[in-house]
């Protein structure tokens, strides 16, 4: 019998502490504030800011505005008493729209409301869907956009199945105020793709079709890459290697050295490496992935990190190892997403680095067996680089 007890008294005293804690005002009883006075509103791009007079009364606590981002969606925005101003977002049109102000106590007694009707600018989303603009690319397409407000947005890529219908192919997160993403994987045969834009309160913009016919390419096989060493190349530093390029490795610590490849201290700029792809090809693409994009984080975009350099293809290199017999495909910069300095990197220069920097070859450059990568400047104006990967797309010959 006292073993039942006890479990009752024990089940009594965890019911009486898990009690829910009801949140009270921090006053009872009063009357409700004045309302604001002497309201204004400032239309903005998808928002709008609400500037008013808020009454003298020791009681009032906050300002507090109730809205329709659209039919059936309500959102509430509150401004301590300090401020005389708040702003209203989440608009995915310029619909006019009724707003109501009340001022409220700390007893949270309301004022009677203050109805203002307000009209968002033309908001981002509807902005950058009009910028919009995409072709046909290797694999897939490019689409360019332009995002004048820098709002946090998303660009939603469909494609249709076999029966028509829309399925998901991609999306990209962008808060930049231009530029241009890529969407791959699909052969070269006739294909419908749409965009969308989307913000974080889940307005959504119509969605603008083309049928494209993707470009033709492979990616090159890597098992037939093979390191050269010609006289003017730079030497690569300790123990790494320079197939630490192309072996699929991209993370594993500092420790590590047969993750990613680093040329000597004082090799100079400009200084450059050569290798053999195995077989002749025009390259259409070749993506970047920098040392420190999956762990050692403080060295990306910082010390060798490469920011400018270039690659330079070649049937026939000379023995001497002089530029005679290369022609240049292209001149990489790679840029930080959110133009931070050297050592802070935002959520999206580290998702950048991830999914690698991606250059495009020209379509009339030549086809090509040997390359060489000419480094011209790092982030931290270093004489040497370093890398983790490099992944070449093209068309065999």
């Amino acid at each position: 019998m006292q073993k039942y007890s006890l479990i009752i008294c024990t089940l009594l005293l965890l019911a009486i502490g898990c009690k829910e804690e009801k949140l009270e005002p921090l006053t009872k009883g009063g009357n409700a504030p004045a309302p604001v006075s002497n309201v204004t509103a400032e239309s903005l791009p998808g928002r709008v800011t609400l500037r008013y007079s808020t009454p003298s009364d020791p009681g009032l606590l906050y300002v507090k505005a109730v809205y329709e981002t659209r039919p059936g969606k309500t959102m509430e925005v509150i401004s301590s008493f300090y401020n005389n101003s708040l702003t209203l977002e989440g608009f995915g049109n310029t619909d006019e729209r009724e707003v109501k102000l009340y001022s409220v106590s700390k007893s949270e007694a309301a004022s009677a409301p203050v109805t203002i009707k307000v009209k968002p600018l033309t908001p981002p989303i509807q902005a950058t869907f009009a910028s919009l603009a995409f072709e046909p690319d290797f694999g897939g397409i490019k689409a360019t956009f332009v995002n004048e407000d820098s709002a946090n947005i998303v660009i939603g890529t469909l494609t249709r199945d076999e029966q028509g219908a829309p399925i998901p192919a991609d999306m990209f997160y962008t808060s930049q105020k231009a530029g241009a993403f890529f969407v791959r994987g699909f052969d070269d045969t006739p294909r419908w793709f749409g965009l969308y834009v989307r913000d974080r309160w889940q307005n959504h913009s119509d969605t603008v079709w083309k049928q494209v016919t993707p470009l033709f390419e492979e990616k090159l096989d890597k098992k037939l890459f093979k390191a050269m060493s010609l006289p003017t190349d730079a030497k690569a530093w300790g123990s790494v290697l320079l197939q630490n390029l192309w072996n699929d490795k991209v993370e594993g610590g500092q420790s590590v050295t047969n993750v990613w490849f680093r040329t000597q201290n004082g090799s100079g700029i400009p200084h450059h490496v050569t290798f053999d792809m195995g077989v002749t090809a025009r390259v259409s693409r070749v993506i970047q992935i920098p040392r420190g994009a999956f762990d050692e984080k403080t060295l990306l975009y910082s010390a060798g990190d490469p920011q400018i350099y270039e690659i330079w293809g070649s049937n026939s290199p000379a023995s001497d190892g002089s530029f005679n017999g290369w022609t240049k495909l292209q001149t990489c910069e790679v840029v930080k997403v959110s133009g931070l300095p050297i050592g802070i990197n935002s959520n999206e220069d580290i998702d950048r680095a991830q999914a690698g920097h991606e250059f495009l070859i020209p379509a009339d450059a030549p086809a090509v067996r040997y390359i060489r990568i000419k480094m011209l400047q790092t982030f931290g104006n270093a004489d040497y680089f370093w890398m983790a990967e490099l992944t070449f797309f093209g068309e065999i010959q």
